[in-house]
């Protein structure tokens, strides 16, 4: 068996890896990506990217060959239910106001070879099978190569960016999350030639909601087409793929909005669908290891920032680390202090996502409360896609008091209906604030928009410690991981 050296190996090579390899390499370390795949690789994802996450893509030198492959880059979002339109722009993030919607075979691809560009080795068809220890820490990785040989490559960090099914993430004894939600939602999705194109609609990412349903369309890549996807009730998935135009028509015919927004489209690919949406939390750091990208957490996709999170927090992974690694416990600390962030980061969009995710149509109460921002396009719900601002910070409670009035006001309102609503959605609202302000760090306390029986499905196989001869666990995981685990 083969072995060798480096300063840090990442294990997967998409939006996370890519975005933690870059600020290490330009500070001088040796990192190396492995990858299962060869590249240009799909990958299911809704994909979109609003302007904090294309600031990203500028920052770690990918932006430029993203644009090469002429996609749109609409500047506003479109809510649309029923007869309430909220149509805002977008803030812009260092200079940029648009956001893009690319492929992930063109869009992961470009993210490889900035990688490549900023000095990392990322290689192609490398399969990791285990994690190495020493000293009762993270020390590198066992793989197979493009070649079928075995090899090893000893590290002073492992990074696991191998997404929700995460080699690492079972290695290090953090398969199972401390905490995570059910989805009540799937979602399916294709591409098309959009019939608006050249448009005002083109220049928008637009959610449209219907009875159970989300419906998002997306201009995407090249200029020209769009990204539809139908964010439906989970039990609504195995209609798509018994028989997936019978079911995308009916999606259609329950919406006029979208029906509209969509006529005459052509050039349809086929219609991909998942219902593995539940929402988690990994321990994402430990003695030489960190987990990031999906790896460590996921969230709905309906908020549209799962590949933003990526890029923003691998980035972030590789700048504590860069000046670090010399140090075992300066390291340490720093994956901890950058673990901590991340959650504080993500944990509000986390919360938006669970509400979202039940699959039952948009109360009055939540349709009133969305009206107050019509009538002008300042950014104001688009700062939740955005990020600009917490959820918290943009629906206030004077946004929240205009529409329980509105609601209440409105011709044939059954406001006993209303005042339920109210009474159901106050104590998440709560909880979610509570969780995110002073539960702490790690937190197993679970809140209302969480909903049980979810799941991550079997790890991918045992870890190797729990195989080996002695099958004892590595120091590090044997302290940290929970009960649950």
């Amino acid at each position: 068996m083969g072995i060798e050296t480096a300063d840090v190996v990442i294990v997967g090579s998409r939006c996370a890896g890519t975005a933690a390899a870059v600020p290490l390499a330009r500070a001088g370390r040796e990192v190396v990506l492995l990858d299962r795949a060869r590249f240009p690789a799909d990958a299911l994802s809704t994909h979109v990217l609003v302007p904090n996450g294309v600031a990203e893509l500028e920052r770690m030198g990918a932006l430029e060959r993203i644009l090469a492959l002429n996609p749109a880059r609409p500047q506003h979002l479109r809510i649309e239910d029923g007869d309430m339109v909220v149509r805002e722009r977008f803030r812009p993030f260092d200079g940029i106001p648009y956001g893009v919607c690319v492929p992930r075979k063109l869009q992961d691809e470009c993210l490889v070879a900035a990688a490549r560009d900023a000095g990392a080795d990322v290689r192609e068809k490398h399969t990791v099978t285990n994690v190495v220890w020493r000293g009762g820490r993270a020390a590198g990785v066992a793989y197979t190569d493009a070649d079928g040989t075995e090899r090893e490559l000893h590290a002073k960090l492992v990074v696991g960016a191998d997404g929700r099914r995460s080699r690492v993430a079972a290695e290090v004894g953090a398969w199972t999350p401390y905490r995570g939600s059910r989805n009540g939602r799937g979602f399916a999705f294709r591409y098309m030639d959009d019939p608006q194109a050249g448009t005002e609609r083109y220049d928008e990412f637009g959610v449209y909601r219907a009875e159970r349903t989300v419906a998002l369309t997306l201009p995407s890549t090249p200029d020209g087409r769009v990204l539809v996807v139908w964010m439906c009730p989970a039990e609504d998935i195995p209609s798509f793929r018994a028989d997936a135009e019978a079911a995308w028509q009916r999606k259609l015919d329950g919406d006029p909005a979208i029906a509209a927004r969509l006529a005459g489209a052509t050039n349809m690919t086929k219609v991909r669908s998942t219902a593995d949406l539940s929402a988690y939390y990994r321990r994402s750091s430990g003695r030489g290891w960190a987990l990031a990208g999906d790896a460590g957490h996921f969230k709905d996709p309906v908020t549209g920032n799962g590949m933003r999170d990526a890029l923003r927090h691998g980035r972030l992974l590789g700048e504590a680390a860069a000046t670090t690694l010399d140090d075992p416990f300066a390291l340490d600390a720093a994956l901890r202090r950058w673990e901590r962030g991340r959650d504080q980061d993500t944990l509000s969009t986390y919360h938006w996502g669970n509400r979202e995710s039940r699959p039952e149509p948009v109360g009055d109460l939540v349709r009133e409360v969305l009206r107050t921002f019509s009538g002008d396009d300042a950014p104001d719900v688009s700062d939740t896609f955005n990020r600009a601002r917490t959820i918290e910070a943009i629906i206030s409670p004077d946004h929240l008091v205009k529409g329980l009035v509105a609601a209440l006001r409105r011709p044939g309102a059954d406001r006993a209906r209303i005042l339920r609503q109210v009474a159901r959605e106050l104590p998440l609202e709560w909880q979610a604030r509570r969780n995110r302000r002073l539960d702490g760090f790690r937190s197993t306390r679970p809140t209302g928009t969480e909903r049980p029986d979810w799941t991550v499905g079997p790890a991918p196989g045992p870890p190797s410690w729990r195989v080996a001869a002695t099958g004892a666990a590595p120091a590090d995981v044997r302290a940290e991981t929970p009960a649950a685990a």
